[in-house]
């Protein structure tokens, strides 16, 4: 009889933390809207280029000069909008990978992405304008501009 009470306690146990875990897996899966986003525009890589010493330059300012630096993108940002789809981030230890499985570290000077939408290359331009990153901070900095394609079928 006591062998009966266990078996019939550990059942429910095992019942209700299969159904709790069914539940959180269920609420973290993301919904499917059956909807494709709009696009409002063409998209645009941008990447920052900019020589070494400009970055030991940023690594060694001082929290004044980093909160000025900061004002800038974040006024830069705000004037983009919503066109600014992702404001990204600074990169750093870039490697490059070979098809035969070698590597070796990045001889490009990129120091940070972001990614914009614009109608064209116009009005990219003009959300570029007075940009940070071209805007005094280094003679050697600048930014490349890439324009991504629709990839049929994806």
């Amino acid at each position: 009889m006591a062998k009966a009470i266990k078996k019939t306690a550990k059942k429910p146990a095992k019942k209700s933390v299969s159904k709790a875990a069914h539940k959180v897996t269920k609420k973290a899966a993301p919904k499917k809207t059956g909807k494709a986003l709009k696009k409002s525009g063409k998209r645009f890589l941008i990447i920052y280029h900019a020589p070494i010493d400009a970055m030991a330059q940023t690594a060694n300012a001082s929290p004044e000069e980093m909160a000025k630096g900061m004002a800038m993108w974040k006024a830069w940002a705000k004037r983009a909008g919503s066109k600014l789809t992702d404001l990204g981030a600074p990169l750093v230890n870039g490697k490059r990978l070979h098809s035969n499985g070698s590597s070796a570290p990045s001889n490009r000077d990129v120091t940070g992405y972001s990614l914009l939408e614009a109608n064209d290359w116009e009005e990219l331009e003009d959300l570029l304008s007075g940009h940070p990153h071209i805007s005094g901070w280094h003679p050697g900095a600048t930014i490349e501009v890439h324009e991504t394609m629709l990839i049929p079928g994806m």
